[in-house]
Formats: structure tokens, sequence, C-alpha cells
């Protein structure tokens, strides 16, 4: 089930009626089978209850047998991980492990070639399975105690809101606020319900015409070079940006509206002066998950001390401590670049290229400021931090071209066209861009000045506190224009296809 269909909208009210209707002990078998039906609604078959059953079976008996054989709990916890990690394997990244048999394969000029293949999955299945496996890691660290009642562990994993596109809940935040059932409660069905029509504002206002100027530009490079690359860009980063936060302001304002809150997944990511600090701004659930259960546990390891060890034997001391730091931080973005999906292409956009600009950044940060007191810049003005966002910002968009390209051929394609200049027909392209019409880019100019003027707003605050803080005229006049916009600029019916959500892959 698609978030941004009249399906999803239905679905929602239902099952918000029938949640308040019952008594609070049972709302949790309500959230259970709602979450059942959504992540079975679009694919019922045997195969994929198998695969989400191999995931739920696993965390509940191996978290459940870490807690009662405390002897035997590492190598509990380690069986338990492979298999949720053997089963990512086997859905995700088959055609990965594909790709780099047949490239060595090509190297000695060999005939031998595997296809690919095409394997279904469960909606979500990258979101619930890193969300169990830190399930079983606080579970053998003793910071939570095992679900007992099977059903509720379910829940936990694929309580509905979620499912499509996070963000991360750990079992110590949000796992008993799942089953302790909430009261009616005006304040968090208007919150919830304005935060979840911002978000179809996002996704389809907003989102959905950026797409078209994105895929129209990608689809031939060649002819639009030069600055309509570089436009196709920046439409990207900010088409992903509405796509994937208009879609956790949907979940989050749907879960709102049950009584259970969710940690935020985004703050203000385009404002930060650094790739480091964006990161802590961007997808905040992922940055936490990846830090707290594999950069802290990849520094604090045996062999990682040991090669720290190996530099301050070698007379390196001033480098020797940061070593096992960027060797963990090097493993880290490439585990996120790989969760971020099975290719090369998203590997390096999504993970490698992070990886270099923060090792740049620190390597440099001295250098940087040398230079700064040299040329007498202020850092601490209007000027300089505008300059660091801007920089941060191309940067990252520069790195979004390798997550958005078919492949590293034709991502290098895109960049060396960035150079080639058609100032010749340059007014002829122009002319006969057809992707997105003058009323629509108008709308669209609106929508990104509407959503840019919010975000400096949350610089100072929670915006909904604000905007519901303000007189009753002003307040029902914002909400009800957010409505019609919406409905009125909305792209949906003929052409839209709800499948299309960049992150609903994962």
């Amino acid at each position: 089930m698609q978030l941004a269909t009249l399906t999803f909208i239905c679905f929602l009210l239902i099952s918000l009626i029938i949640y308040y209707v019952i008594p609070r002990r049972f709302q949790w078998i309500i959230l259970l089978i709602s979450s059942v039906f959504f992540l079975f609604y679009n694919s019922l078959n045997l195969k994929i209850i198998f695969e989400v059953l191999i995931v739920l079976m696993d965390s509940y008996i191996i978290s459940n047998m870490i807690e009662k054989y405390p002897n035997k709990s590492k190598k509990l916890l380690i069986f338990g991980i492979s298999i949720i990690i053997l089963e990512l394997i086997y859905l995700k990244y088959t055609n990965l492990f594909i790709d780099i048999f047949n490239f060595f394969i090509s190297i000695f000029n060999k005939s031998l070639v595997i296809s690919k293949v095409h394997r279904s999955s469960p909606m979500g299945v990258l979101y619930y399975s890193l969300i169990m496996i830190g399930y079983l890691i606080d579970v053998y660290h003793k910071r939570v105690k095992p679900q007992k009642n099977i059903l509720k562990c379910l829940l936990f994993m694929s309580y509905f809101p979620i499912v499509p596109s996070g963000p991360f809940i750990r079992y110590k935040d949000t796992g008993e606020k799942l089953y302790d059932g909430s009261k009616l409660n005006y304040d968090n069905i208007k919150y919830g319900f304005v935060r979840l029509v911002y978000g179809f504002f996002e996704l389809l206002v907003v989102s959905e015409r950026l797409g078209r100027i994105v895929d129209t530009i990608y689809a031939n490079p060649s002819y639009y070079s030069g600055i309509f690359i570089i436009i196709g860009a920046i439409c990207f980063t900010f088409q992903l940006y509405t796509n994937f936060k208009g879609t956790i302001d949907i979940i989050t304002g749907a879960s709102r509206m049950f009584g259970i809150i969710l940690p935020e997944n985004f703050n203000t990511p385009f404002f930060s002066r650094t790739i480091e600090e964006f990161w802590r701004r961007w997808h905040i659930t992922l940055g936490a998950w990846l830090r707290d259960y594999i950069f802290y546990p990849l520094c604090l390891s045996n062999w990682n001390k040991k090669l720290g060890n190996f530099f301050e034997n070698k007379k390196r001391k001033k480098k020797a401590h940061k070593i096992p730091m960027y060797v963990s931080l090097f493993l880290m973005w490439i585990l996120a670049g790989a969760w971020h999906g099975g290719a090369f292409t998203i590997i390096i956009g999504s993970g490698i290229l992070q990886f270099l600009y923060i090792l740049f950044e620190q390597l440099l940060a001295p250098q940087a400021k040398k230079v700064y007191k040299i040329l007498d810049i202020k850092t601490d003005v209007f000027s300089f931090k505008l300059y660091q966002c801007v920089r941060t910002f191309l940067l990252f968009s520069f790195a979004l071209i390798f997550f958005r390209a078919t492949s590293v051929a034709n991502a290098f394609e895109l960049i060396k066209n960035i150079f080639i200049l058609n100032i010749d027909n340059f007014k002829d392209i122009v002319l006969s861009f057809d992707a997105i019409d003058i009323p629509d880019l108008l709308v669209l100019v609106v929508g990104i000045i509407s959503i840019f003027i919010i975000e400096i707003i949350k610089q100072k605050g929670d915006v909904l506190e604000r905007l519901f803080n303000q007189n009753l005229a002003f307040k029902y006049t914002v909400i009800f224009a957010l409505i019609f916009a919406v409905i009125i600029f909305g792209c949906y019916g003929p052409g839209f296809d709800a499948t299309t959500f960049i992150y609903n892959d994962f």
C-alpha cells in the first residue's frame, strides 16, 4: 500500500476509528492487525510471508535465548544477526555480488557472465531488518528486556507507519508505547493531521514536479549539458529531500494521530555548514543507528585497537589514535552506501564520497584555519556561514549525481558534460524544454519558497507549536490553504505513479 493514495487515507481513517473505539488494553491488537494488513497488502504470498517470518522468529527466539543463556549470549547474538544479514544479502545484494564477479571475470577476458536475478522482497525489509538487529544488540547489552509475546514482537517489527521509509525506532524508546494504548487526544489528532497534509504537499506538489525536470535532463545528458546538468543535480537534491521528508512527515503525522510520537528524522539539513553536520541533520535515525551499532563497536574492537598499537610502535603516535577511527568511519560509510541500494553508483554517492568529504574536512580543518587567519577572513559572520552552507549543499548534490545515475559510466558522463557549454543552441534548448510548463513552474517555485520559509522558522522552534499559538483566523487560513494546495496543485490522477517514491525500495 502506497502512502500518497486515497486507499491509504481510507485505511488510516478506519484504523483510527476502531483504535479509539475499543478499550485501551486491546488497542495494540488493532495496530498489529493494521500493520500486518499494510505489510502484505501489495503482495500476499507464501514466499513473502516466509521472508518476514524468518526475521520475526529469529529475533524473538534469539532475544529470549540470550536472556536465558547468558554464557552463550555472544554466540547467540552473532548467530541471530547472521541470519538476518544472510536474508538481506539474498534479497537485496545478490546482484551486487554478481556485478563484482562479472567485473573481475571481464578483467581476464573470460566469456563467463552470470545474469542478474530479480527477487521480490517484503516492503521495508531494510528498515525492519536493521531495527531488529538493533533490538538483538540491545537485549545482549541488557539495555532492554526481550519481549515474551511474539505478537507484540511482530508489532514492534512491522508497525505500519514506519514500514515504507522509517524512521528507525528502538525498543527502549518506542516499543512499550505501542502496547500501552492512548486516549483520544485532540492535540495528537490536529498536530498529526497537519503534519500529514504537509507531507502530501512536499510529495505531490513539489517533489513530483521536480521529478519531471530531473527525469528529462538525466535521460539525455548529451543534449542537456553544461548548466542544465547542474540544474538537474540541484533539482534532484531537492526532489530527494521533499520526497523522503514528505514521506517521513506523512508517517510521523499518521503515528501521532495514534498517540505514538516517532523520533525526528530531519532537522533542516540544508542549513548545515559541513558534511559531518549535514549527516547529523539528514536521516537522523539511520545516522544514529550506524553510529551506535557499527561505528562505536568497530572503534572498540580488538583488531582496531591492534591497528592503533601497530602505528604507535612505528613512532607515528600523532596519527595512531586517529587511524582506527578513520578505518571505522570508512567501513561505516561503505555499509551506509550499501544500505541505500545494492549498486556501485549508490555505494559511491551515499557512501564513499560522504566518507571522503568528512575525512578531508577533518584533515584540512587546521590548515583552513591558518588560511582564514592569514587572509583575515571572518568566520563568525553571515556571509561566511552562507558560503559554508552553499558549499555543503553543492558537495552533497555532486555526490547525488552518482546516486541518481544508472551506472558509474553514466555518472562520469554526466560530470564530464557539466563542462560542455551549448552556447549556440542554449536558447533553443530552453524553449524546447517541455518537462514542465510555466504554470507548473510557478507552483513549483512558490512551493520551494514556502518550504524554505518553514525551514527558517524551524530553526527557531517547533513550527506546528508556533502555528497553533497564532490567532484563530490566521491559523486556519494557513491550514486550509495547505489542504487546498494539495487538492488543487497535487500531481496525481492519470500519469501519476505512487510507486515511484525514491525510498520505497528499501
